[in-house]
């Protein structure tokens, strides 16, 4: 298996005969195939408990060794350097690609979005889509998750906004830019009175995008589309009361200003040179944009990559392109959107896979929301990556929630008693120890379901270092029994220095 999609040439094997092939062993008997690595999975582990340096190493170098593309995440400082020799250990230095502010590598989201191939090409809902994704993590940031009775209504209310600024720039200019996006917006008109005014058309981009758009062709559905944007600009959005319209607007350029400025404008807002696709190619897209370092910026920035590297793979034929590809997030809770737990629903049949690494289970459900729905989309996103490792762990309700998960079975329990006589102090003190053996023995046997794996042992495994170098992990697998324990979870040794 090793080196399969390192060429880039066509393969002899049908795509559904490579499903089989071995990536890596968890012991002699049991192998980790493609097929499960393409269901996805989740390595949970404390701090310092070896997740990153132990099973986390081991899956990387594998799929790196087995020709993946992939898209790599990052939070700390240090996983560029980590990556790197990675790749430079496995001989796939020289298709790393490394997008950040110091790296010559662009990526123009709105405009591939629009040009890309494909019949979905250029649809405004998916570019509408984009910007509600990078919204979601500006909202998370500054509520914490929480929402209001009439949030309904203001999340549609900027989808109808963001639809029809969109559509306006695709029929007049034929793409979309950020700070054109921003400029249409800041220049609508605020009342029907100024609709009407020479001053409020001579300076407002608005209007000249309006009238480029009403005089160039445009196909009858095109025509349509335009009625509706044109009623929108001159007639629905000026009627809006003032309290209403500054809230949409607020909202709109709070979210595209973080992209309108400095840092994320350079990357973001100009010429392409590298786009998700590449990975099918079987480049290493890393993001170094370390959310440590960068903050909300680096989070913004591989949001965008990440959901843009979704439905990018998604759109592809395995038929024509069999290379499996990766998405690699450490740290994985600061990149978490509504969108994952779809993704992971279909991605297999993208052959994708996921790896999300975190500490514990309640990140997931706070990145989320933390709130009933957070819990839904977590448990809905953790039960469709099929394989889970568990290292080292404190956090009672991980460790409670592993156990529950590997589940219970029906277990014996020995159980013995033995009786004296009432007065057998008496008989002692007299000399009459034979008097003893008329006591009572019983014993038996009783039936109980018991979990698996305790909590407790999680808390046991070892997380590495010296001087034996070694991580424990628990590795389970839904629908599967391990030969080498003959259960759904197999305990398994990873060697840090090998």
């Amino acid at each position: 298996m090793l080196g399969l999609f390192r060429k880039r040439t066509p393969l002899v094997r049908q795509p559904s005969d490579l499903l089989a092939l071995p990536l890596l062993r968890w012991s002699r008997e049991d192998a980790w195939t493609l097929r499960d690595a393409v269901e996805g999975t989740l390595i949970l582990g404390a701090t310092g408990s070896g997740k990153t340096s132990g099973s986390g190493r081991l899956m990387a170098r594998t799929m790196l060794s087995c020709g993946f593309g992939g898209l790599v995440l990052t939070a700390k400082a240090d996983e560029r350097a980590l990556w790197e020799g990675y790749c430079r250990d496995t001989g796939r230095l020289d298709d790393l690609l490394v997008f950040g502010p110091t790296e010559a590598q662009r990526f123009n989201f709105l405009d591939h979005e629009m040009s890309r191939k494909g019949s979905g090409a250029g649809l405004t809902e998916n570019v509408v889509n984009l910007l509600s994704t990078v919204l979601e993590i500006a909202e998370r940031q500054s509520t914490g998750g929480g929402g209001r009775d009439d949030e309904g209504y203001w999340k549609r209310a900027l989808r109808q906004l963001c639809r029809n600024v969109v559509d306006l720039l695709a029929l007049a200019r034929g793409r979309v830019s950020v700070p054109d996006l921003y400029r249409v917006v800041v220049s609508a008109p605020i009342s029907l009175e100024q609709v009407c005014s020479n001053g409020w058309k001579q300076g407002s981009e608005c209007f000249r995008w309006l009238t480029e758009a009403d005089k160039r062709p445009k196909t009858p559905r095109e025509c349509a589309d335009f009625e509706i944007v044109a009623d929108y600009w001159l007639r629905e959005f000026p009627a809006l009361s003032d309290r209403t319209r500054s809230v949409i607007v607020s909202t709109f350029t709070s979210l595209v200003d973080v992209l309108n400025r400095g840092m994320l404008r350079e990357l973001f807002c100009g010429d392409t040179t590298v786009t998700p696709e590449a990975v099918q190619d079987g480049r290493i897209i890393l993001i170094d944009l370390p959310v440590k370092e960068f903050g909300e910026i680096g989070q913004f920035a591989q949001v965008l990559w990440k959901y843009a590297f979704q439905r990018s793979i998604e759109r592809r034929d395995v038929q024509q392109n069999p290379r499996p590809a990766f998405l690699w997030a450490d740290e994985a809770q600061h990149f978490l959107t509504s969108y994952d737990f779809q993704f992971q629903a279909t991605c297999r049949s993208a052959w994708v896979a996921t790896v999300l690494l975190s500490q514990n289970y309640s990140n997931f459900v706070a990145a989320l929301g933390g709130n009933e729905k957070g819990r839904v989309e977590t448990d809905s996103l953790l039960a469709n990556l099929n394989t889970k490792v568990f290292h080292g762990n404190s956090d009672p309700v991980t460790n409670e929630w592993a156990s529950r998960l590997i589940g219970r079975t029906l277990q014996y329990r020995a159980s013995g008693n033995h009786s004296h006589p009432s007065d057998d102090q008496v008989t002692a003190m007299l000399g009459l120890d034979w008097a003893r053996e008329n006591g009572t023995t019983s014993g038996g046997f009783s039936e109980v379901m018991e979990a698996e794996v305790e909590p407790r042992e999680f808390t046991r495994l070892r997380t590495g270092g010296p001087p034996d170098w070694i991580v424990d992990g628990i590795v389970f697998q839904n629908g599967r029994v391990f030969k080498a324990s003959g259960r759904s979870w197999h305990p398994v040794p990873f060697n840090q220095k090998a």
